[in-house]
């Protein structure tokens, strides 16, 4: 038979002690005690006393709603548009389009990057029906894997 931990054998000596002197106070106010009524009653009420005395001490419960946030994209997707506005708008437009581009493809695939970056060495402006057909290319990629 396992042993009890030192502090449930405090707490059954204790209940035992309690039951024992609330069950010879009531005989001794002549209230005439059934025994077995008289356990049960003191075997739940000292339960619940130690359920309440044992959730005293635990702090409150954290909980998590949900998974957490992504990250706010709210500057990056306007660093994006502005190198879009600008690409379409400039008399003669930087390679900052191309750039960001083959950037992102490196973050799927180093091949295609590579890829692109010669791909794109020589383009000067590129159009929006260009731009469409190598984001497909880039989150082509992206879905294989």
């Amino acid at each position: 038979m396992s042993r009890l931990p030192a502090r449930w054998r405090g707490r059954l000596a204790g209940g035992v002690a309690l039951a024992a002197i609330g069950y010879v106070v009531t005989v001794l106010l002549d209230m005439d005690p059934r025994p077995l009524p008289y356990v049960v009653w003191s075997v739940v009420v000292l339960t619940l006393a130690f359920l309440v005395l044992d959730t005293v001490d635990v702090p409150a419960a954290q909980w998590q709603q949900g998974l957490p946030a992504p990250p706010d994209r709210v500057d990056e997707a306007t660093s994006d548009l502005r190198v879009l506005s600008s690409h379409q708008q400039a008399d003669q437009p930087s390679d900052a389009l191309a750039r960001r581009l083959v950037a992102l493809a490196r973050e799927r695939d180093p091949d295609l990057a590579d890829a692109l970056e010669r791909e794109l060495a020589d383009a000067s402006r590129l159009s929006p029906a260009d731009i469409d057909r190598i984001l497909t290319r880039i989150e082509d990629v992206r879905d294989a894997h």
